[in-house]
């Protein structure tokens, strides 16, 4: 696949300057390291997020108001660096504690768990919450394990809610660790990603195969079929959300469907109306619905479908507005 780069090894840095030049009065940058600030920051418990490029646009999309502070950004599928993170840590109102939002990945753990007891040799309190939704990565009963993906879009976007409602530290941790208790995704894979750097693809899924579960990164799946029907795909996928989540009739829940870049409108809405189906003929409500590329791989097909069981609380932080060039987002009405 041919790419439109310069210099591949620095295209995370070009991108970041590239993102702030169009959105001078959002963000800035600090100095010397691959992170990205929101201007005028308040006082109260502040959010960060850190990842490596690659699964666009996380991270640095989500930096916005009613979404993270700032964000420490890794090389692609790399760990931001532990200076980056504690630096980022500094440079946010921090006297009410910091709030880290990391997906459930060896190296982002090592970094923040590391990170944050240098920071509290500095008096900055922190809170860690390793999102952990992919329901494929590990067994219920090691929940906490499982990897992180898509569902840190819900986590994140809730969990920055309670903190701008004046929550202390513990409280923000405790609602965005429930959020993330309570989130489930399941993906798809239908066509390889590329690596950026060379063009090539980054392993190998061959033509008329799907893969159900593979890590985002391009980890082994649990299972590879020949491909089936948009509906079967649909039903596959939900049907094993359900079962994990112990879905029952009248419970309520959020519908996130999260399609890969190689994945169409077209695809997509006929993905999201058969789910949407599947779960009003289970009696489980969906409170709200939602389609947008926030958790992908460069040039994967497939898709993902996270969802999240909610009770007023959660749907209250929900609905709380955001603004972030990369997210968007509508406030829920009644359904239908």
């Amino acid at each position: 696949m041919n790419r439109l780069l310069n210099r591949p090894e620095e295209s995370m840095n070009e991108m970041i300057d590239g993102y702030i030049q169009c959105y001078p009065d959002k963000y800035e940058r600090l100095d010397g390291y691959k992170v990205i600030l929101r201007k005028n920051l308040e006082d109260k418990v502040s959010v960060i997020i850190g990842a490596g490029g690659g699964n666009e646009p996380w991270p640095i999309g989500y930096v916005g108001e009613g979404m993270a502070d700032a964000c420490a950004c890794g090389d692609v599928f790399t760990a931001p660096a532990a200076r980056a993170i504690l630096n980022t840590l500094r440079s946010v109102p921090n006297k009410d504690g910091v709030l880290c939002v990391a997906t459930n990945h060896a190296g982002d753990v090592l970094n923040f768990e590391l990170v944050a007891e240098l920071a509290e040799m500095e008096g900055i309190k922190t809170r860690r919450v390793y999102v952990a939704d992919d329901i494929t990565s590990a067994d219920l009963t090691e929940k906490r394990e499982r990897r992180g993906i898509a569902g840190v879009s819900l986590v994140l976007k809730i969990a920055a809610a309670a903190a701008k409602t004046g929550l202390t530290l513990d409280e923000v941790a405790e609602v965005a660790q429930k959020v993330s208790d309570n989130t489930y995704t399941c993906s798809v894979t239908t066509s390889p990603a590329y690596v950026l750097e060379t063009g090539k693809p980054a392993y190998d899924l061959p033509e008329g195969k799907t893969e159900y579960g593979m890590g985002f990164n391009g980890e082994m799946g649990i299972e590879r079929t020949d491909i089936s029907s948009a509906d079967k795909i649909a039903e596959k996928i939900i049907n094993m959300i359900i079962e994990d989540a112990n879905l029952k009739k009248d419970d309520e829940v959020i519908y996130f469907l999260n399609p890969f870049m190689a994945t169409t409108f077209i695809e997509s809405y006929i993905i999201a109306g058969k789910c949407l189906k599947i779960f009003a003929d289970r009696g489980i409500k969906v409170y709200a619905s939602h389609v947008d590329t926030m958790f992908a791989t460069q040039g994967a097909g497939g898709f993902s479908v996270t969802i999240l069981k909610v009770n007023e609380k959660i749907k209250e932080y929900y609905n709380k507005p955001v603004n972030s060039p990369s997210f968007r987002y509508w406030e829920q009405g009644e359904r239908k």
